[in-house]
């Protein structure tokens, strides 16, 4: 696929007036509105080689699992990947239109948008909707110029390069793995299983984070995804 100039997103979803109008109706829709909390782990890591993204596969809101089958792990591009958490709905639709301007931006450049470029056109879209999007996302992919790369982006539009990363309501038991297995010299073959140690990590101490562990390894010649039921260790197989 290749691609060219990135129209103004403004240009066609302005999301302004969908703003005000849901600022005048909140009162009277939504004050009275039960809000359910949702839960997930999402983890990235930097390989000398590529990059690696995993994510857990329950869905829920409040105490009750809505889905056991999340798709969490987006395909982008096969160069580019993205993981999500927070509002689905949110989610998907930013998952659709990143996925359209990047396919634009291929066809009109006849080149691979770079995840760089990606990364911050998804940080303008957010920044320039400020409280629509409820969201944190990971997103993370591999170019010939740029090499493997890591951006961890709030729902307001931050944008923080990084080595490892991890997202959502279990990150907090994740970021630990991540942090004591991370070396500069890890293949992708080395973080794929270690993303999913983190992960599992967060499976077993977080209640909203659950069902399994999508993985995916992105290198110059294209990417691996993999699927880790939750009763297998990963770091065993490093250690056999």
């Amino acid at each position: 696929m290749n691609k060219g100039k990135i129209p103004s997103f403004r240009s066609h979803f302005d999301l302004g007036d969908l703003k005000i109008a849901d600022e005048k109706n909140l009162n009277s829709s939504t004050q009275n509105a039960e809000i359910l909390k949702t839960g997930t782990t999402t983890v990235g890591l930097v390989c000398k080689d590529g990059v690696c993204l995993a994510t857990d596969k329950r869905a829920t809101g409040g105490l009750f699992v809505v889905s056991k089958t999340a798709e969490k792990l987006n395909m982008i591009q096969p160069n580019l990947f993205m993981t999500i958490a927070g509002g689905v709905a949110d989610a998907q639709y930013l998952i659709e239109i990143l996925k359209a301007e990047t396919n634009l931006y291929n066809l009109k450049k006849d080149k691979h948008i770079g995840v760089k470029t990606a990364a911050t056109l998804l940080s303008n879209i957010l920044f320039g909707n400020r409280g629509l999007f409820q969201v944190g996302l990971i997103l993370g992919g591999y170019t010939e110029d740029e090499g493997p790369e890591l951006f961890d982006i709030g729902g307001l539009g931050s944008l923080l390069p990084d080595k490892f990363c991890a997202v959502g309501s279990g990150s907090p038991y994740a970021i630990g793995v991540l942090e004591s297995r991370y070396t500069e010299e890890l293949t992708v073959e080395q973080g794929m299983k270690i993303c999913a140690a983190a992960v599992r990590s967060a499976i077993i101490r977080d209640i909203a984070s659950g069902n399994g562990i999508d993985v995916v390894g992105i290198t110059k010649d294209g990417f691996n995804r993999k699927f880790y039921p939750i009763d297998k260790d990963p770091l065993a197989e490093l250690q056999e």
